[in-house]
């Protein structure tokens, strides 16, 4: 074997060990990026699930109120009497839309009727009516957390 022969073996090793460690730099570097990704939480706040109400806002007797930001509308049986229902559709979570006979689904067109019974589509459940409780201030509490019956009305 000739130097040049000697030299040129060398070189391609070199190369070869210089692409390998450059390699795995970028493989750890890559790594410790992801790790220091998640060192930080990522803290999203949602719409909070408890609102307030002043009484005096409260729609009048066969009218109803539509929390957009909440996904909620309070309707107002009788004098005495309301309600709050989820506009959250029970199928994939989708905000439904209050129309003519009820309300709609735009994701899938789960089909609800006034009271959120469902009437047509994939929706496996009804709207979910909420609690309502008076707290002081002369306000009313709507948690949209919580699920009770159907037809649950409150008194104020």
């Amino acid at each position: 074997m000739s130097n040049k022969e000697k030299q040129g073996a060398s070189r391609r090793e070199m190369i070869a060990l210089g692409s390998a460690f450059g390699l795995m730099g970028l493989a750890a570097a890559g790594t410790g990026g992801a790790l220091f990704k998640y060192m930080f939480p990522v803290v999203s706040y949602g719409t909070p699930q408890k609102f307030l109400v002043p009484i005096v806002d409260l729609p009048d007797v066969g009218d109803e109120l539509i929390f957009e930001n909440q996904k909620v509308i309070l309707r107002r049986q009788t004098k005495t009497e309301i309600a709050a229902i989820s506009l959250v559709c029970t199928h994939l979570g989708c905000t439904v839309n209050r129309v003519e006979t009820g309300f709609q689904c735009p994701c899938h067109g789960s089909q609800y009727d006034s009271d959120g019974l469902v009437v047509g589509g994939p929706a496996p459940h009804t709207l979910h009516w909420l609690s309502i409780k008076k707290v002081p201030g002369n306000q009313i509490e709507i948690d949209s957390s919580t699920s009770l019956p159907e037809n649950s009305f409150f008194a104020v």
